[in-house]
This record gives structure tokens, C-alpha cells and sequence, in this order.
């Protein structure tokens, strides 16, 4: 077995050993703690999975309660759903506390408060302004709108129903994209409490009664301790390259390394480096709203780039790639409605993509140069002219690699597909297009 690979048999045991470690080991809880868990950002699957897992846990713990402290301007439907089922199915008391002051339960969140078992909120803090809209914050077109609007606010107004909140007020949020701020929602009865701080909403909930799926639950607040959830590696990871600008970056710095390696074949760090940039990216991106048809702009972009290193378009080929990856990374996001709530949240940076695409002009405009350099020195009298020359090969042939010959370096491939190391001598036998054929010099020409 050669080194590389006992290196990656040792890295994939130790990230499964570390996967099914993060499901088994955490700080230890009791059944006086009361669970605290944080939502600062996004609803994202990370999201969803964090909560479960938690809801979960506390289950089996018999905890007293799950507080969570929430803080989200709104995210993907889909874990919103998620997260809404495993609040209407806990048998643990779900609290949810809109703080601190200045934050927000907007879109997404609003149905994670009106779902939760009891529902709080700082002073000066807001909810609300749930309807439907595509990622970039624009409205839907009149016909899904429609479809979204009605879907979603069905799924408000079995909530308020199943947790006895007001259903007018709450599906005001997705059919009229009504926001409350604190005192009004606490008046028309969308919450329960308003409380300064958490200390103060403990005080609040001691000897509070409520209907889990298993039956009334008490909680005393009196006695318990507080106990902080927190996100294993698992979901840290996810959260971390679910960023849009990360995923982008992941994305770009991928495309361009397997362009590379596709291009001069042989150089295992591009290789490596772009198919790991590569899978992260499609990691993150299993995270976020993607626009499946930016996708496709993007991979035309990678074809034009390699189309253009074959010299045939003597630069339109990489203008038109730049154009499409520039296109692609704008739409990337767009979901066109499929996850409503999200809005304006899941964007990528103009300040990023306008970087990337400048990074891509300034590369096409160097291809573009050494491709008619390139020309020049390979019309048929030139390459004749190398006939017979030696030349000492730089990237191991197997069969194509690179050589160079006097100072300049050439793109080869032996003759008879034959393997070549690097540091050989060889002789240049023939030339096919703008790759050379060479022999060993040992060997017969």
C-alpha cells in the first residue's frame, strides 16, 4: 500500500470514528437541567438538526424544559417544517425567547415561536412579516405566490389552532406580511410573556403548566440548573461552509484547480486540492437555496475554459467562461419560490463576485497572451525546427506530462503511450497539434 494511500485510510477512520463519537459523547445533563440553546442566524438543516438532536436528547434525560433563545431574521422552509414537527411532538416543554433586545423572529422564526409550547419575548424585540417571497427579497410572480401564500399560511394557522394562539394575528404574518413588535404581540396574543432577561422569564415560568404530546408538564424553575447545548463539530462544520460567501469561494478556488489539472495532467496538488474545494462546496451548498440552473452556467463555464486552452478560440472561449461563472456565482442563490421564507437572507456578496470575476479577467487576460505566444511558437516550421532536440522531462510522462526543452517548457506525451519519469533525458520525435512526442533517449526513435 503506498503512503497516500495509508494516509487517506487513516483520515476517513478518523473522521468517521470522530462522526459517531459526536452522536454519543457531550456534556453531561440531569434531570434538574434545564436545556438553553441558542438560534443566532439563518433556520438552516444545520439548524434543524441541532434542535432535534437536542429535543432528543432532552427527552431522554427527562429534562424539565428546552429554552430557546432565538434570534433570526427567517430561513428555508424546509427545516422550518422540520423543526415545527419536532416542537409539536416534543415531550419536553418548548420555550422560545425572542432576545436580546433589538433581535428579531422574523419569517421562519415566527412559526418556531407561534410552535413552541411557551412563547417570549424581549422589549423592543419583533416578529412577524412571514409571506412568501423569492430569495432575493423580491415577491413571487402572481400565480405562485398564490400557491406559497396559501400553503404556508395553512401551515400558521394549524399551529396557532394546535397551540391555542391567535390565528387571525399570526396568519396576518403570511397573508398580509404582518410584524408585531413585542407589546403587540404579547396584546394580541401571539405570545405569552415579555420579559427583561432570562433570569426574569425563569422567574415568570416557575409552577407554569403546559400540554406535551405525553401529557401536562410542570415547570419549576426553583431548583433547576442551566445547561447549554451546544452544537457538536457536525453541525459547527455544516454552519461554517453553509455560508453563501464561503460556498462561493470553496466553489471558485475548486473550478479553477481542476481546470488546471485537467489541463496539465500530472500535477496531483491541483488535483487534490480541487476535488476537495469541490466537495466542500457541495457540502455547503446542501445548506442553502441553490439555484440548480447557475450550477449548469457555472460547469459551462469550466467546459470554455478548458475549451480555451486548446488555443481554438484565441480568447472568446475564456471571455464567454468568465461571463458564464460571473452569471452562474448572481444566480447562485435564486430558488425561484421553493423555499419561501427565506427571503433576502442566503445572498452572496457583489463585493466577492465582482473580486472573482476580476481575478478571472486578469487570468484570461494572461492565458489569452500566452495562448498567442504559444501560436507563434508552434507553427509547423517552429515545431519541425525541435525535431531531434533533447529535452529533460519535468512532469513524469504517463503518458502525458511536460518537458522541458532549453527554457522553455512543453506540454508531451511519450511515444507508444510509454511511462516516462521525471529527470530523464528524452528526444523530441514528432509533434501533434501543440503537444510534443518524445522518446528516451536510450531509446530508438
Amino acid at each position: 500500500m503506498s503512503k497516500l494511500r495509508l494516509v487517506a485510510h487513516i483520515s476517513i477512520s478518523i473522521v468517521f470514528t470522530l462522526a459517531i463519537l459526536s452522536h454519543y459523547i457531550g456534556y453531561a445533563s440531569t434531570k434538574n437541567d434545564l436545556m438553553v440553546l441558542k438560534i443566532n442566524g439563518p433556520i438552516k438543516p444545520s439548524t434543524a438538526d441541532y434542535l432535534e438532536r437536542m429535543i432528543a436528547k432532552a427527552e431522554s434525560n427527562e429534562s424539565p424544559g428546552i429554552l430557546i433563545e432565538l434570534n433570526t431574521p427567517g430561513g428555508m422552509l424546509d427545516a422550518t417544517r422540520r423543526i415545527v414537527s419536532s416542537f409539536l411532538e416534543s415531550d419536553v416543554p418548548i420555550i422560545t425567547y425572542v432576545s436580546p433586545s433589538g433581535a428579531r423572529a422574523g419569517s421562519a422564526g415566527t412559526f418556531l415561536v407561534a410552535a413552541s409550547h411557551i412563547a417570549a419575548m424581549a422589549p423592543t424585540t419583533n416578529i412577524g412579516a412571514a409571506s412568501p417571497v423569492l430569495s432575493d427579497g423580491s415577491d413571487l410572480n402572481k400565480t405562485l405566490a398564490s400557491k406559497a401564500t396559501q400553503d404556508t399560511a395553512a401551515l400558521m394557522r394549524s399551529i396557532a389552532e394546535t397551540r391555542g394562539r391567535n390565528v387571525k394575528a399570526l396568519e396576518a404574518t403570511v397573508l398580509n406580511a404582518k410584524a408585531y413588535s413585542s407589546e403587540e404581540a404579547l396584546e394580541a396574543h401571539i405570545i405569552d410573556y415579555i420579559a427583561e432577561d432570562r433570569d426574569q422569564l425563569l422567574a415568570i415560568l416557575d409552577g407554569e403548566t403546559v400540554e406535551t404530546k405525553s401529557g401536562s408538564k410542570t415547570i419549576s424553575t426553583a431548583s433547576m440548573n442551566l445547561y447549554e447545548g451546544k452544537r457538536n463539530w457536525k453541525e459547527k462544520f455544516l454552519d461554517a461552509v453553509g455560508d453563501p460567501n464561503i460556498t462561493f469561494i470553496l466553489l471558485t478556488i475548486g473550478s479553477i484547480a481542476l481546470t488546471i489539472e485537467f489541463v496539465s495532467p500530472g500535477i496531483l496538488v491541483g488535483g487534490f486540492v480541487g476535488l476537495l474545494a469541490t466537495a466542500l462546496a457541495f457540502v455547503g451548498m446542501g445548506q442553502l437555496p441553490v439555484n440548480w440552473f447557475a450550477m449548469v452556467l457555472i460547469l459551462a463555464a469550466l467546459i470554455l475554459f478548458v475549451i480555451e486552452t486548446q488555443g481554438a478560440g484565441i480568447g472568446l472561449f475564456a471571455i464567454g467562461g468568465t461571463i458564464c461563472f460571473g452569471l452562474g456565482g448572481f444566480l447562485l442563490y435564486g430558488d425561484f419560490g421553493d423555499n419561501p421564507l427565506q427571503g433576502n437572507i442566503f445572498t452572496l456578496s457583489m463585493w466577492l463576485l465582482g473580486l472573482v470575476i476580476l481575478v478571472l479577467s486578469v487570468l484570461v487576460f494572461f492565458l489569452i497572451l500566452a495562448l498567442r505566444d504559444s501560436i507563434a511558437r508552434g507553427s509547423p516550421s517552429n515545431y519541425s525546427t525541435l525535431i531531434g532536440s533533447e529535452g529533460i522531462v519535468k512532469t513524469t510522462l504517463n503518458p502525458n506530462g511536460t518537458v522541458l526543452v532549453g527554457s522553455e517548457m512543453w506540454s508531451a506525451t511519450s511515444l507508444s503511450n510509454l511511462k516516462i519519469d521525471s529527470g530523464r533525458s528524452v528526444v523530441i520525435s514528432n509533434y501533434d497539434g501543440v503537444q510534443l512526442i518524445v522518446a528516451e533517449k536510450s531509446k530508438e526513435l
